[in-house]
């Protein structure tokens, strides 16, 4: 499944700053300004040229930003899920728009303050509403990995996906392996 561009690098990144936390080792990936820029230079894909310059402030801001948007992924239906998004909107001052850049008119949401903790959640929470909203909230996920609870968005056409990677869902499926043959 392909989201659109402009639901595709919001959702990744969401993802993304998701999964900054070790939720299963508590180890914390974004330590510093640095760390954060370099988080949001591998995963802000076409939006990375548009987001405001980090300031030390937005370490603590996107850490509670991934606080809210695992609840996204938590979340246990889809009222709870709106119910996230709509806070996280409103809490990053979010305000459409209709933008003419491109080839055609298209919506845009963007915060009315620069913070870069709130265009953070605005986009975010913008991508995760999408994906809600056209493909349903059981494209989110948490991975079921032993082990790991990174979050995931499954882009599978039958909604199989229960892991983050290739790398759990491999490591999964050989300690199944293993036990099958320990029964015999």
């Amino acid at each position: 499944m392909d989201f659109s561009n402009y639901t595709g690098d919001p959702v990744r990144l969401a993802v993304e700053i998701v999964n900054s936390f070790g939720w299963e080792s508590g180890t914390e990936k974004i330590t510093d300004v640095e760390a954060l820029v370099a988080l949001l230079d591998a995963a802000a894909g076409v939006w990375r040229e548009d987001l405001p310059s980090a300031r030390p402030d937005d370490v603590d801001g996107v850490r509670r930003l991934r606080q809210a948007l695992r609840a996204v992924f938590e979340a246990a239906d889809a009222h709870a899920a709106a119910d996230e998004i709509n806070s996280l909107l409103e809490r990053h001052h979010a305000v459409p728009s209709l933008s003419t850049h491109g080839a055609a008119p298209h919506m845009h949401f963007e915060p009315r303050t620069g913070s870069l903790t709130d265009w953070l959640g605005v986009i975010t929470a913008m991508g995760l509403a999408t994906v809600i909203a056209d493909h349903g909230i059981d494209r989110l996920g948490i991975c079921s990995a032993h082990g790991c609870r990174d979050a995931f968005v499954d882009t599978s056409r039958n909604l199989s996906r229960r892991h983050c990677s290739a790398t759990c869902r491999n490591r999964e499926n050989v300690a199944a392996h293993r036990r099958r043959q320990r029964t015999r």
